[in-house]
C-alpha cells in the first residue's frame, strides 16, 4: 500500500502511556484535498491518523504513536470500551484510538476502492497494534459522540471488518424486513441503542440505560445477526432495538 504523508501540526506527542485499542471510522464531509488543507492548518485544531480517498489513495496526517485530534469530544457514548474517568467524565478517547477519515459525505455511497484501501489499512493497524477485528474495536465516530451521525449510514462497517479479516462479506440487513405483529414490553439488560433500521450500521437515535422498560409493536428475525441473534423489536415510532439487549 502506497501512503502519502501530509503532516498535520494538530496532534499531541505520545499517548500518555495508553495504547490504541480501537479504530474510529470517520467521514470527511468533503474532499481528500480539502481535508489535507484543513488538517494542515493550526486554525482547525483537528486531525486524524489517516485519510482515504474515493480512488483508494491513502494519506497519513499523524504518526500512529502520537495522539491525533479526531474523537476527543464525548457525548452519550454507546461504545462499550470507552474508558471512564468518573461517573460523568471520560478519559480522552484520542489517547487510545486510531482515526481514519474517508472522502465524501454521510449520504455518499462508498466506492470499492475506498472499501479496499480502508480495509487494508484496518488490517494493517489491527495486526500492528493487536486490535481485534470486530464491532467493539472498529467503530463509527457517532459511537463516541452521539450528537454526530459520522460516518453516516452509507458505510457498511461489517463489510470493512469482513474484508480486513478475509471473511465472507455478508449482505446488510434489509431496512424493510418482514415484520411480525406482537405488542409487548421488554427491559434493557445492557446500555441499548435505538436505531432507525435493524442493523448496527445505522447511527443510534437514542440510547437507553440498563433497566429501562421499552414497549414494542412487533419484531423481525431478518435484522442484522449479532452473536447469532437476528431478532430485533420495532417500536410505534418506527425505530428498532436488538432483542439480545433486553429480557
Amino acid at each position: 500500500m502506497t501512503i502519502t504523508k501530509v503532516p498535520s501540526p494538530n496532534y499531541s506527542e505520545g499517548r500518555m502511556n495508553y495504547t490504541p485499542i480501537a479504530i474510529v471510522v470517520h467521514i470527511m464531509e468533503g474532499s481528500l484535498e480539502g481535508t489535507d488543507s484543513w488538517f494542515s492548518s493550526t486554525i482547525s485544531k483537528v486531525s486524524a491518523h489517516y485519510g482515504i480517498g474515493k480512488n483508494g489513495d491513502v494519506h497519513q496526517y499523524v504518526d500512529e504513536a502520537n495522539t491525533a485530534w479526531h474523537a476527543g469530544r464525548v457525548n452519550a457514548p454507546s461504545w462499550s470500551l470507552i474508558k471512564p474517568a468518573s461517573n460523568v467524565m471520560y478519559i480522552n478517547p484520542n489517547l487510545y484510538t486510531l482515526g481514519i477519515e474517508h472522502e465524501g459525505k454521510e449520504d455518499t455511497d462508498w466506492t470499492d476502492e475506498m472499501y479496499q484501501s480502508s480495509s487494508s489499512m484496518i488490517k494493517q493497524l489491527s495486526s500492528k497494534w493487536n486490535i481485534p477485528l470486530d464491532r467493539n474495536h472498529i467503530i463509527g465516530h457517532h459511537e463516541i459522540y452521539s450528537l454526530k451521525t459520522c460516518p453516516g449510514n452509507k458505510v457498511d462497517l461489517n463489510k470493512l471488518i469482513a474484508l480486513a479479516s478475509g471473511a465472507p462479506v455478508q449482505p446488510v440487513a434489509s431496512n424493510n424486513p418482514l415484520k411480525i405483529l406482537q405488542i409487548g414490553n421488554a427491559t434493557s439488560i445492557v446500555r441499548l441503542n435505538i436505531r432507525q433500521s435493524p442493523n448496527r450500521n445505522q447511527p443510534a437515535v437514542s440510547t437507553k440505560d440498563t433497566g429501562m422498560r421499552l414497549a414494542y409493536d412487533g419484531f423481525t428475525t431478518q435484522g442484522e445477526s449479532v452473536n447469532g441473534n437476528s431478532k430485533w423489536f420495532y417500536t410505534t415510532e418506527g425505530n428498532w432495538f436488538w432483542s439480545g439487549g433486553v429480557k
